[in-house]
């Protein structure tokens, strides 16, 4: 698997080509690695994959658009496709993925997703680039899956929201990992959702998070922590896998939502899909800063 590697005096960084997915983010100082990565085989194999053109699932795996029939399976493709290096420095690299025959066959438009990683002291920079190279309107949603690597007891852990916001409304999901279209909100305590692994053995929480700008995952009892800078994503999910106990978290930016649970529907109807013109990009990222 081609990789390249990022790294300053504070951080490395390895992404692989593959899904341009982050594979590893390590101190120089201590050695600790952020991202989960599954040496056992038991868990989970991916580490911070990129979700594209659908975030989980969709109702039987299918969609239409302008008359057709389509299948996507959950996460969409983008995750499985081989980026090109755009330009590459000790720490900038952009990495790009390009419509083809075999993506139009299960998405049908002309597309260009560009991946920008980039160092700045102790923190990862994030910019996705997402062009429409289309002659007619893109549908699509995108999100971000990392996973971080917990020490110590899990329930320990908490999210703390910036702004410290007394609840959040969250999504519900059922059956998991579909929505079931309402929602509920979920009290904080000075900002904070604890964790644990019971609440997270039903599947992924979701929140809405327009308003907030920063999420820390952190515990007093752990050396380390990560912050990561949602302005531009309109939800935020929670997930570990359910009922193992897993030493991880992902903590999961997102522009765009599972379907809620029916028939297969439009494209262009789903749930917080975002809407491209022909000839126009989105830009959007995230900070990720490792304590």
């Amino acid at each position: 698997m081609a990789t390249v590697e990022l790294k300053n005096d504070k951080i490395k960084v390895v992404v692989s080509l593959l899904g341009a997915e982050i594979q590893a983010v390590t101190r120089t100082d201590d050695g600790f690695d952020y991202i989960w990565n599954d040496t056992t085989g038991k868990y989970w194999g991916r580490h911070a994959p990129i979700l594209f053109p659908i975030i989980g699932q969709i109702n039987q795996n299918t969609y239409y658009f302008d008359g057709k029939k389509y299948s996507l399976t959950q996460h969409g493709f983008l995750r499985d496709q081989t980026f090109e290096v755009v330009n590459q420095s000790e720490d900038v690299v952009s990495l790009k993925s390009v419509a083809n025959d075999e993506t139009k066959a299960k998405f049908p438009f002309d597309y260009q997703v560009t991946v920008t990683y980039s160092l700045a002291d102790s923190a990862l920079n994030v910019e996705f680039n997402v062009e429409n190279l289309d002659t007619k309107t893109m549908y699509y949603s995108l999100g971000l899956h990392p996973g971080f690597n917990t020490t110590g007891d899990f329930s320990k852990y908490a999210l703390k929201f910036d702004p410290a916001v007394a609840e959040l409304e969250n999504q519900e999901v059922d059956p998991a990992p579909l929505l079931n279209g309402k929602t509920h909100a979920v009290k904080l305590n000075n900002g904070e959702y604890a964790l644990s692994h019971a609440k997270l053995d039903d599947g992924l929480v979701v929140f809405s998070a327009k308003g907030l700008k920063h999420v820390t995952l952190a515990s007093p009892e752990a050396q380390h922590g990560v912050e990561l800078d949602i302005t531009d994503f309109p939800y935020l999910a929670v997930w570990s896998p359910e009922k193992k106990n897993a030493d991880f978290v992902c903590v999961e930016p997102f522009n765009g939502l599972p379907d809620v649970y029916g028939e297969p529907e439009q494209m262009q109807d789903k749930k917080a899909v975002n809407t491209l013109t022909a000839g126009k990009t989105d830009v959007f990222g995230t900070e990720i800063k490792f304590s």
